[in-house]
């Protein structure tokens, strides 16, 4: 069941489902206030004899004083409830002390492919505490997809222009966290781009580089941990805001050290899991109704494992359009499409050069039909594979045009200056990536060929 009804920046205009900030009918939110949240998630339905389950998280801002108490009911939209999935209602009661309770609501499954649906959970008539964000999506997704054949249609070159958030927003959230794909989501970023790498006991997590140093307390590589090991490190500990992840600043500045740890208290809303290094399935199970960009780092092994338990585990949700799988690597990109042909892929970066070079002159671009989407820099200075050519300009009108004739999107990278987004907007690209999706987003929210950076 491929989620349904994807809508980019998706707002509080639902009637039912509201995703955005706090429940209407609870008034406005004191920032003093101890409040309820709740989040979203996706689950697959699994079959008639073992169903699945949408847990969903329920959060208190600080520990309350005395107990809390809410009251939860599920509602229907696209799923109904007895066909696709249990109805329940109840009351949630948090004893002093406590932050966090799960609801756990059972699925329907069958063994059918079918359109992805979705229910909603929604808190009310809480006592002891406001409600915050107080209802959230349950997305129920099909995994019953087939995936043996291309898709023919590329529902890429209908999503323009969008944003991706780069890492979550490598300038303005913690990278690769949950918290930073969340923040990002919540400023209507239409893309959440993510890198994967394996743990040493063959867990896919989110992280961009090879090692940890850079970005948590940890230092070693990616594989040589555990993911019981890398879930122990701090993913936020190097983070300053507006500025990455410098070492030579005071302490005061890293404002979220500590929070994945337990030692600070996470912001109204999160867990401090949010704060540590995610498994991709926590990813993809967050976001129902986000556009996700997963790139395949370098898999040791290049024995098609690594890239079969991506497949899979994508399938699983039925992503299938609504994601896009990318890679510098040719041979994981390679394993990745033979295992998943289905899937929206990004040329890989040799037929990138071969391609990039061909379409200098006038000749129109050959198609290439396993692929939706050109992935590239604006010119080769970052493209390692044509540095004999550097400063060649990549991404441009011509090269657009062309990409559009041969039926491919083209997503440009890493565009973090107002002017350098604008450029490419009027150019014709179908997406931009940024380590700033805040400014990003501005930019995007512009009557499409009304682009500038007046005032922002």
């Amino acid at each position: 069941m491929v989620l349904r009804g994807l809508r980019l920046g998706f707002t509080c205009a639902f009637a039912l489902l509201s995703a955005c900030g706090e429940d209407r009918n609870a008034g406005p939110v004191s920032a003093q206030a101890t409040s309820l949240y709740v989040a979203d998630l996706a689950a697959p339905e699994g079959s008639a004899s073992a169903p699945g389950i949408a847990r969903f998280v329920v959060l208190l801002s600080e520990p309350a004083p005395g107990p809390v108490s809410v009251v939860f009911e599920t509602l229907a939209d696209t799923a109904l409830a007895g066909s696709d999935y249990v109805a329940q209602t109840g009351i949630l009661t948090f004893a002093p002390g406590e932050t966090r309770k799960t609801v756990e609501i059972a699925l329907v499954g069958d063994a059918f492919d079918e359109p992805g649906e979705r229910f909603a959970l929604r808190l009310s008539q809480a006592n002891g505490a406001a409600l915050g964000r107080a209802q959230a999506i349950a997305g129920i997704a099909n995994d019953d997809m087939p995936c043996s054949a291309p898709n023919t249609q590329n529902p890429w070159l209908n999503r323009k222009p969008i944003g991706f958030a780069h890492r979550g927003g490598v300038v303005e959230f913690p990278e690769n966290t949950l918290y930073a794909y969340k923040k990002s989501h919540e400023l209507g970023s239409g893309v959440l781009e993510m890198d994967v790498y394996r743990s040493s006991d063959g867990h896919l997590v989110v992280m961009h580089d090879l090692s940890v140093n850079r970005t948590t307390d940890g230092t070693g590589n990616v594989s040589s941990f555990t993911l019981a090991e890398l879930k122990a490190l701090d993913a936020g500990y190097w983070f300053v805001e507006n500025a990455g992840t410098p070492t030579d600043r005071p302490d005061a500045d890293y404002k979220f050290r500590g929070v994945a740890t337990g030692a600070k208290r996470p912001p109204a809303g999160y867990t401090a899991e949010d704060f540590q290094i995610p498994t991709l399935e926590e990813a993809v199970a967050a976001f129902p109704e986000a556009l996700l960009n997963i790139e395949l780092k370098i898999d040791p092994a290049a024995a098609g494992s690594y890239e079969g338990q991506m497949a899979t585990l994508l399938k699983r949700y039925g992503r299938k359009d609504n994601v896009m799988v990318a890679s510098f690597f040719d041979p994981q990109a390679t394993l990745f499409k033979a295992q998943a042909p289905c899937i929206s892929t990004s040329v890989p970066t040799a037929q990138v050069t071969a391609l990039v070079l061909g379409s200098q002159g006038p000749a129109p671009m050959p198609p290439v039909p396993l692929h939706h989407a050109f992935q590239v820099p604006p010119d080769t200075t970052e493209l390692g594979e044509l540095s004999d050519f550097p400063g060649v300009p990549i991404a441009t009108a011509d090269f657009i045009a062309d990409a559009h004739a041969a039926g491919l999107a083209v997503h440009v990278w890493t565009l973090n200056d107002c002017a350098e987004m604008v450029e490419f907007l009027r150019r014709g690209a179908d997406g931009l990536m940024s380590d700033k999706p805040a400014l990003l987003a501005q930019v995007l929210a512009q009557p499409a060929g009304e682009w500038s950076c007046e005032g922002l």
